[in-house]
């Protein structure tokens, strides 16, 4: 069934996140990327995603989904294909917008996927996207970083708490388990400790 290989998927995704956000801090933190042209590839890559989000949606019964959402998703989609930031600030402002449209599309969409049974990886690109987020700032900030122990401590302890929530994942669909939104809670908590780790940059 597609929907159970589509949800399969979603316990390696939590550690390809956890792979992909710790190989990004580590290109920038050896100055192998500048960061404004990070920043565009990362919301070129986000962008996508989204078309295909907005793609998913518009093949869905018109009533199942709500103006508001559709309308958010163009509006972010717009944003992610506005110019370059060249300085500190326009980076500041681009984030500022872009995180503001976020949160309110996130509320939207966790409301439909309750109702709904098609399941989508946006909330996971959305996690991973406002992640390196935060590392493309301190990258525009201290222009050079490095890792410190700390980070690479609190990553490898992500990695293990996630290959423990990626085993409850597959278990809860053993028992029946088949919307995205039944994997919320592990969700949320797979990327809280990929955030933890971040904070220790």
């Amino acid at each position: 069934m597609k929907e159970n290989k589509l949800l399969e998927k979603l316990a390696d995704q939590l550690l390809e996140a956890q792979e992909e956000i710790d190989e990004f801090t580590l290109q920038l933190s050896l100055g192998k990327a500048e960061a404004k042209e990070k920043f565009e590839e990362v919301k070129r890559a986000f962008r996508k995603k989204v078309v295909e989000f907005k793609e998913l949606i518009d093949s869905q019964p018109v009533k199942s989904i709500s103006k508001s959402l559709k309308q958010k998703v163009e509006t972010l989609e717009l944003q992610l294909a506005l110019g370059k930031a060249e300085t500190r600030e326009e980076f500041s402002e681009q984030k500022q917008k872009i995180q503001h449209l976020i949160s309110e599309m996130e509320n939207d969409v966790a409301s439909w996927f309750q109702e709904i049974d098609v399941p989508s990886s946006i909330s996971h690109e959305i996690e991973k996207f406002k992640l390196k987020l935060e590392v493309l700032k301190l990258k525009f900030d201290l222009k050079k970083f490095e890792l410190k122990d700390d980070f690479k401590d609190s990553m490898s302890t992500a990695k293990r708490e996630i290959e423990k929530i990626s085993s409850r994942v597959k278990s809860k669909m053993n028992e029946g388990k088949r919307k995205y939104s039944d994997f919320s809670e592990e969700i949320g908590e797979a990327y809280g400790h990929i955030k933890s780790a971040v904070k220790k940059l």
